[in-house]
């Protein structure tokens, strides 16, 4: 049962102002409920997981974008939508927290975003599902999906490579992606600098029949013939290049590389971390009839997200 708020709100901040100003108390009674609330554990970089309402479920594959949300502790907040590597800034502004209790009903905690792009979610009541899955749902709106979100981590940023370089960029926590050449390209390659030999997009689908988007080469860009640009008659990947990847890869995930990969172990992966690379420009090799092209040069953008906890309820949660 979802509760509602009085009209008038107080910022957190002026909350715990209030709270530090005032005069002294004599000591709270065993089962005072007069305890500040812990507003730290909202402070984060939040991924959207999945919105859930009574009609269909969203997430970012069926939409075909991440989201993530930014809550500071400044109490001001960003939220941002990504396509591939293009991000686009929903809305932003200042949000405040405010709870409510009463006889015989739980406390609710309820954020207020100031300037949201969805009106009627402006007040959304908050939750946690253990500390690291955040739950919004938009108070007074029987209709509104609740929104997942988990504690996260994001970058993007803008390389270029020549034949035979290979390129790498560290992360965070030890996490890093590379471009490792080829004879024709290169392999996208993220890694975990404590287990350096194992790569942890290597789970990222297709894995028959059509090249798989981690490797790059310049013949995913011609025809058939090698003598133009690929018209359709290559099956091949684009210019926008999709991988997941896991740290669990290689250990909980998959550890026997010769073992049949499973639909839930690809969904556990894509959970946890995915990433996008669009190559903004490509030099060919140039075209020689009835031989496969590769790439001179490259320049590309990155966009990656990982999840620093699995979301409760998703594929693989023990």
């Amino acid at each position: 049962m979802r509760l509602r708020v009085p009209g008038s709100l107080i910022p957190a901040w002026a909350l715990l102002l209030l709270l530090a100003s005032a005069a002294p108390a004599a000591p709270q009674a065993a089962g005072d409920a007069s305890i500040v609330p812990d507003l730290s554990r909202y402070y984060d970089t939040w991924l959207w997981v999945k919105s859930e309402g009574l009609v269909a479920t969203s997430d970012p594959e069926t939409k075909g974008a991440g989201r993530t949300l930014i809550l500071n502790p400044d109490l001001t907040y960003e939220f941002h939508q990504r396509r591939d590597t293009r991000d686009s800034l929903l809305c932003r502004g200042r949000y405040y927290f405010s709870e409510e209790s009463g006889e015989g009903r739980e406390t609710a905690d309820f954020l207020d975003f100031e300037g949201w792009f969805e009106p009627y979610e402006h007040r959304m009541a908050a939750d946690f599902s253990g500390r690291d899955t955040l739950l919004l749902a938009g108070e007074g709106c029987p209709n509104c999906p609740e929104h997942m979100f988990v504690r996260g981590r994001t970058a993007s940023f803008q390389g270029a490579v020549k034949r035979g370089e290979r390129f790498q960029r560290d992360l965070w926590d030890g996490l890093r992606i590379e471009l490792v050449p080829t004879d024709l390209g290169w392999e996208i390659v993220v890694r975990d600098t404590t287990r350096a030999e194992e790569n942890l997009a290597r789970l990222t689908p297709p894995f028959h029949f059509v090249p798989n988007p981690r490797d790059i080469e310049g013949w995913h860009f011609r025809n058939q013939a090698n003598t133009g640009p690929n018209r359709g008659d290559v099956n091949a990947p684009g210019l926008e290049r999709w991988f997941i990847f896991s740290r669990e890869v290689g250990r909980g995930i998959e550890p026997d590389a010769a073992a049949e990969v499973t639909e839930e172990e690809v969904e556990r992966v894509g959970a946890q971390g995915r990433g996008a690379l669009t190559i903004e420009e490509v030099v060919l090799t140039p075209p020689k009839p009835s031989e496969r092209a590769g790439i001179e040069s490259m320049r590309f953008t990155v966009a990656i997200e990982e999840a620093r906890a699995r979301a409760r309820g998703t594929p693989g949660r023990p």
